[in-house]
C-alpha cells in the first residue's frame, strides 16, 4: 500500500451545500498552493460560507459593514509539543465567489482558486493594502501560483 505522507493538516468546513466546490477540490487546491509556497508541517482551516456569515465577520473584525469574497485570520503560531505550525483561517463566501466569477467571465472553480491563493498569501504576511510595491509583489505571486494550479488541475481532470 502506497499511502502519501501528509505534509500539512487542512481542515475544511462548509456551511452550505455546493456540488461544484467540494471538500475534495478545496483540499487538493490548498495542498497544491502550500506545495508551491514550500510550506510544510503547517495547519490551516478553510471555511466555505455564505454572504451573511462573511458579512458579520467582516463587520466585526475589519469594521466593514458589507459582505466580501475572502477573509484571512493569520495565527502563525507554533505550539510546544505540536508538530504543526498554525497558519490561521481563510473564510470564503461561495455565493460572493460565484457572483464574482460571472462578473469576471471565468469559471466558478477558478475564482475560488484565486480566493484560496489570496487568502493563504495573507496568512503568510503578504498585504496588498500596505503599499503599491507590496500589492505588486502579492498579485505577482498570486498569478504565478494560479497559473501552476490551472496547469495542475487541467492535468488531473484529463481522462
Amino acid at each position: 500500500m502506497n499511502r502519501r505522507k501528509k505534509i500539512n493538516k487542512i481542515f475544511i468546513s462548509k456551511d452550505l451545500t455546493d456540488r461544484v466546490i467540494t471538500k475534495k477540490f478545496i483540499n487538493e487546491a490548498v495542498d497544491q498552493i502550500l506545495k508551491e509556497l514550500k510550506i510544510k508541517n503547517s495547519e490551516i482551516s478553510i471555511l466555505l460560507t455564505d454572504n451573511e456569515t462573511i458579512h458579520k465577520l467582516n463587520k466585526r473584525w475589519r469594521k466593514k459593514d458589507k459582505p466580501t469574497d475572502v477573509l484571512s485570520f493569520p495565527l502563525n503560531e507554533e505550539v510546544e509539543g505540536y508538530r504543526y505550525k498554525l497558519l490561521g483561517d481563510v473564510v470564503i463566501s461561495l455565493p460572493y465567489a460565484k457572483k464574482q466569477a460571472e462578473e469576471n467571465n471565468q469559471s466558478y472553480q477558478d475564482e475560488v482558486l484565486k480566493l484560496l491563493i489570496h487568502g493563504i498569501l495573507h496568512l503568510l504576511g503578504y498585504d496588498h493594502e500596505r503599499s503599491e510595491a507590496d500589492a505588486k509583489r502579492m498579485f505577482k505571486k498570486e498569478e504565478e501560483i494560479f497559473k501552476k494550479l490551472i496547469s495542475y488541475f487541467s492535468k488531473t481532470t484529463q481522462t
